[in-house]
């Protein structure tokens, strides 16, 4: 005659589910979570490429002139209102070798009573900056703003200040 051995230490008896592990247990919250941290992963990820692209814009000389020349203009401030303010993230181009470059660039600039563009278009020779547009878009105004000051408007047109 045989008989069935003893079972073993820990053993489950016959027809028993095994034990369910964590994810098995938590799955409902776990599944989201893991979604959530992958798109807020590739969000903040996109978010920094764009920082760092708009980085060197942010900081140039061109942009930082539109940004004081629009804040003092009459025109843009009563069309905005004060404080102006730059949006996040410019777009357009910069480049600078030595005493000379050039930058193009769209700034979306705001106020309390609304929000507008800036276009910059800019030589440098001889380490100054020369800007050949220089204008402001505003909101129910179907002309531009021209920001340039009298030596800018004259450095388009002659070619001794290039």
């Amino acid at each position: 005659m045989s008989s069935l051995p003893p079972p073993l230490p820990g053993a489950r008896p016959p027809g028993q589910r095994p034990p369910r592990n964590w994810l098995q247990r938590n799955l409902r919250w776990a599944l989201p979570l893991v979604a959530l941290l992958i798109v807020g992963g590739w969000s903040l990820t996109y978010w920094m490429g764009l920082r760092q692209m708009a980085a060197p814009l942010e900081s140039s000389e061109p942009y930082r002139e539109a940004l004081v020349r629009a804040g003092r203009d009459p025109e843009v401030g009563a069309a905005l209102g004060r404080p102006l303010r730059a949006k996040p993230f410019p777009f357009g181009s910069i480049s600078q070798f030595g005493d000379g470059g050039s930058a193009d660039m769209v700034i979306r600039i705001e106020g309390p009573q609304g929000s507008g563009k800036l276009g910059v278009r800019a030589l440098r020779s001889e380490g100054r900056w020369f800007y050949q547009r220089l204008q402001a878009e505003l909101p129910h105004r179907h002309a531009p703003v021209d920001l340039r000051d009298a030596r800018d408007r004259d450095c388009t047109i002659l070619p001794r200040c290039r």
